[in-house]
């Protein structure tokens, strides 16, 4: 096995400019990430997909009118909050979103601006941005590598089109980033981690869950975490075992009600008004509605943590049974979006969320991937399951370090873990290609992983690794700048929307 010698030597020293190196890495990454995201969102100037839901839900907070919605509370309430500060609507009549659970492009107010509703997804995904940054600095303890290896994130497609709107899945990534981020700097510890250290861990993986809820798979770490935290400490009789166990376990469920409890405080607080009994929202709402929350929304009980706790039922009853109408999975439908989580690494059904045509050209808002970064991760989970089964099956001798090989196992058990939630779910529900989006950012970090291992098996690739790191993020650039079009909803002639139909899979029907 060769262990290559960090090409910047500077990297291993003492650094008195470190601080402004990394200032400097973040701002880079900022702005790369403010284009990516901020810029452009107000187009197009009208609904697409999932917004026709969640502007609705956003007035009613802006309203404060109590109500239900298919997603825990978080996101919506954030998106609501971007609308607030950005006040870009505050001169025209939006009630009409509160009245609905769901409104056509048809039914919104006339001149209404969505980059208010727009803004805190946006800024979410440029946070994203800079937790992954710190995610991958923290694995590798290289500025130059952990910038480059950014590029997986800044430069997707997928995102691009997909955080920049009305959707939740900016600030669940945003949130499961910092998560992993945080997982990452505790497993490297040499000494026991401490019980506050579990329940911050535990605390962003709350705020992921109150996204949305398939975020749940990011408790599966807390177990192996453990598992690694326990070599850490010396012997112990069994009973100051079990007492050190239930402590840390107890911190880290606390801390996940603790952000629940938080979250329906504040969505109780914000929403203190009776829906309308006349609109089609009010009376769903109203039908999901305990006594107790009805007495209190009509002032004749306090906000007391029980209220809040029986908030919290209703809201997650409704859930449930909005949950239970959702249609599953028919392929054979025409013009079914869905897709299986087993063909999701292959980009299978991307989605055409809008399309509009004017003078011989079309512009297109599309979920499509970066097709090489998304493959190319692909390709890097293969090879993590076949370097742990050679290992742990085969009893093959590791090739690379052992603490690479370690993160190699955990980041490929959890996505393993996060397509057996999926492959659930799909029994449940139809799903869509953006709910791998956790799911491929798993895998990005699997082929970040496999680039160490390479680097550590390889004298020559060692040599070369910074280099051969710059080619390929040139490459993800180039495919992503490729695609860009379908992300940014510009207009092409049916020529130039042909010629991108290139890939493995089949990307947009041309108009």
């Amino acid at each position: 096995m060769f262990n290559p010698i960090d090409p910047d030597a500077r990297e291993n020293q003492p650094d008195t400019h470190g601080l402004l190196k990394s200032m400097l890495c973040y701002l880079v990454i900022f702005s790369v990430a403010y284009c990516c995201f901020m810029v452009n969102r107000g187009n197009p100037a009208n609904l697409f997909w999932d917004e026709n839901y969640h502007v609705t839900s956003a007035e009613r907070y802006l309203e404060g009118i109590a109500h239900f919605e298919p997603h825990p509370p978080l996101g919506l309430m954030l998106i609501a909050a971007g609308e607030s500060l950005s006040g870009t609507n505050k001169s025209i009549d939006k009630h009409a979103l509160a009245a609905t659970k769901q409104i056509n492009g048809d039914a919104m107010p006339k001149n209404f601006d969505y980059t208010g509703m727009r803004l805190m997804p946006s800024l979410f995904a440029v946070l994203g941005s800079l937790a992954f940054y710190g995610l991958m600095y923290q694995l590798f303890r290289h500025r130059l590598h952990a910038l480059l290896l950014s590029g997986l994130y800044l430069f997707e497609n997928a995102f691009t089109v997909h955080f920049r709107a009305v959707h939740l899945d900016s600030f669940q990534m945003f949130f499961s980033i910092a998560f992993l981020w945080h997982f990452v700097s505790l497993w490297q510890r040499t000494v026991p981690i401490r019980v506050w250290q579990y329940a911050s861990l535990a605390s962003l993986a709350a705020l992921a869950i109150m996204v949305k809820v398939n975020a749940v798979v990011l408790l599966v770490l807390f177990p192996v975490l453990y598992f690694k935290d326990a070599g850490t400490i010396g012997s112990r009789s069994i009973t100051q075992w079990i007492r050190d166990f239930a402590t840390k376990s107890g911190a880290a469920i606390a801390a996940i009600l603790l952000v629940f409890y938080a979250v329906f405080y504040v969505h109780a607080a914000l929403t203190p008004h009776l829906p309308d009994a006349e609109s089609s929202a009010g009376k769903q709402d109203l039908a999901n509605m305990s006594v107790e929350y009805h007495r209190y929304l009509e002032q004749h009980l306090p906000l007391t943590p029980g209220i809040v706790i029986t908030i919290a039922h209703d809201y997650f009853k409704f859930m449930d049974k909005d949950h239970l109408g959702v249609p599953k999975l028919d392929t054979k439908k025409v013009g079914e979006n869905g897709s299986h989580p087993m063909h999701w690494p292959f980009h299978d059904r991307n989605i055409n969320y809008r399309w509009d045509s004017a003078d011989g050209k079309t512009a297109y808002v599309q979920l499509v991937g970066n097709q090489l970064s998304w493959y190319s991760a692909t390709l890097a989970v293969v090879f993590c399951m076949a370097t742990i089964l050679n290992y742990r099956l085969f009893a093959l001798p590791l090739r690379c370090s052992l603490r690479t090989y370690q993160l190699i196992e955990v980041f490929t058990g959890l996505y393993v873990a996060f397509m057996g939630l999926h492959l659930w779910l799909i029994t449940q529900r139809v799903m869509y290609l953006y709910h791998y989006f956790l799911g491929l950012m798993i895998s990005y970090v699997l082929l970040s992983l496999v680039w160490q291992y390479l680097a550590e098996v390889y004298e020559k690739f060692a040599r070369n690794r910074t280099l051969i790191l710059a080619c390929v993020m040139s490459a993800y650039l180039g495919s992503y700048l490729f695609f860009l079009p379908f992300s940014n909803h510009t207009p092409l002639t049916k020529a130039e929307c042909e010629r991108r139909n290139i890939s493995i899979s089949h990307i947009v029907d041309c108009h």
